[in-house]
């Protein structure tokens, strides 16, 4: 059902929640960090050019409530938002990281599927002996376009990497960690560096960050330790399988918009991620859930094939 209201309906909530907010403006000012880095600036020059593009960043995406005095204290505070990202910057800076490429969006042929015929009829013809049209079926191959934007390619230790960050409130223990072993976005991202970039790689690197308050007392976490690493890598059949898989899911999708049929998920996706946007209209009456997606929601569509960006990948 969020696919259909995303993709095919097209209702984007008004307001953006604290938690993903919060990792777009990290992210943005991670990204402002390594692209200085990338082009010759020194480590002062360059952190200080990150710090002001998460202070901007933080400005234009955190909903309101998030930015009042009330909320100073937060995790989520703009004043912790830069104690985090000064962590994450001295954190790393010792590993010698090299950034030959920062925020790539990319469009990539994932390949092709075939979905069901299509009934197509042409009118009678005035000289056919019997006047009667003609039906034909024609099967449909569709190519698939796959679209993301990489966080980073990272060169460690003369090894090229695949980089994602992750922001999260979870701790960050072994198991979070092992769980982007089978991340749909890694693999995708990892596969397209291969084909669009000419990177030789098939490895990964997850840096996770642990968005948290400070410890009010001195066993509590030190800010070196909101930060971990986990190196990811696939040999060349699982990289192979992502892909048969995922254009499976896609045929799947496009069996379901042909049928119109949308079912609700009624599991743990609706509440991932700070809650979904959608459950308080899933958990309405169904009579209810016009009103409410006019109320809080509004129209836009998803045009990612228009990013600009992505011409420095077909240059």
């Amino acid at each position: 059902e969020k696919y259909n209201l995303f993709e095919q309906k097209h209702w984007v909530t008004n307001t953006m929640s604290a938690a993903p907010a919060f990792g777009i403006s990290m992210h943005e000012g991670i990204a402002a960090f390594r692209i200085a880095k990338r082009d010759g600036m020194k480590y002062p020059e360059a952190y200080h050019t990150g710090a002001m593009a998460l202070v901007e960043a933080y400005k234009k995406n955190m909903p309101p409530d998030s930015k009042s005095e009330v909320a100073q204290d937060d995790k989520r505070s703009a004043q912790n938002a830069l104690r985090i990202f000064t962590g994450h910057c001295e954190h790393y800076e010792p590993m010698g990281l090299k950034y030959p490429y920062v925020e790539v969006p990319f469009a990539m042929l994932l390949g092709q599927i075939s979905l069901p015929p299509k009934i197509t009829s042409t009118p009678p013809h005035p000289d056919s002996p019997l006047n009667v049209g003609v039906t034909s079926l024609e099967m449909r191959t569709v190519d698939v376009i796959y679209v993301g934007i990489i966080d980073a390619i990272i060169e460690w230790q003369a090894v090229q990497f695949v980089n994602d960050i992750k922001t999260t409130a979870w701790i960050l223990n072994q198991n979070w960690l092992d769980g982007f072993q089978m991340d749909q976005g890694m693999i995708g991202y990892t596969v397209a560096a291969r084909e669009l970039l000419g990177i030789d790689t098939s490895r990964a690197l997850i840096h996770g960050i642990w968005v948290s308050a400070p410890a009010k007392t001195a066993k509590g976490k030190k800010l070196d330790d909101y930060f971990h690493t986990k190196e990811l890598y696939w040999d060349e059949s699982q990289l192979n399988e992502w892909r048969q898989n995922t254009l499976n899911t896609i045929q799947d999708i496009e069996m379901r918009k042909q049928d119109g049929k949308w079912s609700m998920a009624y599991n743990e996706a609706c509440n991932s991620f700070g809650m979904c946007p959608y459950r308080p209209v899933c958990s309405s009456p169904p009579g209810a859930r016009e009103q409410l997606l006019t109320m809080d929601f509004h129209k836009a569509i998803w045009t990612p094939l228009e990013d600009e960006r992505l011409q420095k990948i077909e240059d």
